[in-house]
């Protein structure tokens, strides 16, 4: 009897112990067991590719085009970061775990007052292709890519185009990162 009573004593102890840290023998055992990690926790991007479909575009698109160029790499690069990689500064040579991205854009900003105005039946309306591949810095080989197109026919005042193709441009790139993760060491 006195066997049982310090038996059940030390089974209500350990219960005691095991509710006081949060954690139970099942959880423990599951979290025993790491995850193993992506193969690529580093991402240098390289230059951008971008060529505006327009035949005969005006020196406003041009500028535009200046401005947008500019801009893209900081999008990329903030949607690398917040999806875990760290960014390099510059080209990693061969490093193990780093992958090289690089990123190639057409577009068409098309007419914002013709989307304002009839975007409804598809006047004004602006597209952007994306392309994204990360490169494994050390092999050369691309290991992940993405594609992405996007049209937009209308929004409040017909839109403002180059905010929604940088949109376009991180959401595609999250989708690369979360394909570089699923590749594991």
């Amino acid at each position: 009897m006195s066997r049982s009573f310090v038996q059940a004593a030390a089974w209500g102890l350990v219960s005691v112990v095991l509710v006081a840290c949060g954690s139970s023998p099942e959880k423990s055992a599951a979290s025993s067991v790491p995850e193993a990690p992506s193969k690529y926790t580093q991402a240098y991007v390289s230059a951008i590719s971008v060529t505006l479909v327009d035949a005969a575009p005006d020196s406003k698109r041009l500028e535009d085009k200046q401005v947008f160029e500019k801009k893209l790499p900081g999008v990329i690069q903030a949607a690398l970061k917040e999806n875990g990689l760290q960014v390099l500064s510059e080209h990693p040579g061969q490093r193990e775990g780093a992958v090289v991205v690089q990123a190639k854009l057409s577009y068409d900003p098309g007419n914002q007052a013709l989307r304002w105005v009839g975007g409804i039946v598809g006047a004004g309306k602006a597209t952007v292709d994306i392309t994204l591949e990360a490169t494994d810095a050390s092999s050369g080989k691309v290991v992940a890519s993405k594609q992405e197109s996007d049209t937009k026919r209308g929004g409040m005042f017909g839109g403002n185009f180059y905010e929604d193709a940088a949109e376009t441009l991180g959401d595609t790139t999250e989708e690369l990162v979360e394909d570089l993760a699923a590749i594991k060491r």
